[in-house]
């Protein structure tokens, strides 16, 4: 079934107030096989000001967002784009994308500006039908007012999960 509102997307940044969205770290651990033999096919969406379905930049996979299209199966690293860390676990799991993958986005020639609220979502695989453990880092610029964000979680609560020696 399509995702025709964005709704259960993996939320990378929501800000409200007038500021500029400069880039990401995105992280996917691929902990079990699904549906889809890896992370990507994910829409990235930029939902601008409002913005209702369908938002005026709308991508067509998570691997063309990071610039690595054709499902990477190298790690790379440029001035604007890059794939860090690819399927660390692959050895050991005979898949490619198995554990730890981690990639970056900077929008530096291709700014994103925003006047009333932002919101940066992905699908977790196409229309959100995976279900990896997914961790990021947004970086935007803003100028005040803006909205208040909740406090962090405690340190315990923000760990990532353990994989499990026998895998």
């Amino acid at each position: 079934m399509p995702n025709c509102t964005g709704d259960d997307n993996y939320v990378i940044l929501e800000a409200e107030g007038c500021g500029q969205y400069v880039g990401c770290n995105l992280n996917i651990d691929c902990f079990e096989r699904q549906t889809n033999d890896w992370y990507g096919e994910g829409d990235d969406m930029f939902f601008i000001d409002g913005e209702a379905w369908p938002p005026a930049i709308h991508g067509t996979g998570t691997e063309d967002y990071f610039c690595t299209a054709f499902c990477p199966r190298t790690e790379y690293q440029s001035l604007f784009s890059g794939l860090t860390l690819y399927g660390h676990d692959a050895p050991k799991n005979g898949w490619a994308w198995s554990g730890k993958n981690s990639m970056y986005r900077f929008h530096i020639t291709d700014p994103i500006r925003f006047r009333k609220s932002i919101r940066f979502s992905i699908e977790h695989g196409h229309a959100n039908n995976l279900s990896h453990d997914y961790s990021s880092t947004a970086y935007w610029y803003q100028i005040e007012p803006h909205r208040y964000y909740p406090t962090l979680l405690p340190v315990e609560q923000r760990l990532p999960r353990e994989n499990n020696p026998d895998d």
